[in-house]
């Protein structure tokens, strides 16, 4: 019989987070930490790692600031509707209300998963409920103008935190 001869395989792998690399590569493909760099580009390679995580850590607080602002939409929405069906006895009113408090609710849930998106979505539904009432009660625009500005701020920010967070 013959002898296979055995393939030496020029690989290795990343030291920071493990991914194969050919042994003639200098960066990794996946991290980009510089396998074969000299002790200043493997400096350079931490500090950004450790500015980047810092950065990640405050657009997660920016994300929980304005997943937290959907949650208190939901509340306020909710209890809004409540309040206009005691009044005026509209069923339509506490059923509109009650699904946008409950979208609002899942909106926030969501963005644990897909904040980008859940963050998009929660500024769209708010800014189109905005729009919708002006239509049908123009007076409305001015009323709680302040706290519009402050929710729209708020969601905005969080979808520019998510959006710059890279996974």
């Amino acid at each position: 019989m013959e002898e296979v001869p055995s393939i030496n395989t020029q690989e290795t792998s990343c030291t920071i987070c493990k991914t194969s690399m050919d042994l003639e590569d200098i960066y990794c493909s996946e991290c980009g930490y510089p396998e074969k760099g000299n002790e200043r580009e493997i400096a350079l390679f931490h500090a950004r790692r450790a500015m980047q995580k810092n950065q990640n850590m405050d657009a997660g607080k920016k994300i929980r600031s304005a997943r937290n602002i959907l949650y208190v939409m939901a509340g306020i929405v909710l209890v809004i509707g409540f309040f206009d069906f005691f009044q005026s006895q509209d069923v339509g009113v506490l059923i509109t209300n009650a699904i946008l408090g409950i979208i609002y609710l899942l909106l926030g849930a969501w963005t644990s998963k897909k904040p980008l998106a859940a963050l998009l979505l929660g500024l769209f539904l708010y800014l189109t409920t905005i729009i919708i009432s002006a239509i049908f009660d123009p007076s409305t625009i001015l009323r709680g103008i302040i706290l519009k500005i402050i929710i729209t701020v708020y969601l905005g920010v969080g979808v520019y935190s998510a959006s710059s967070i890279k996974k």
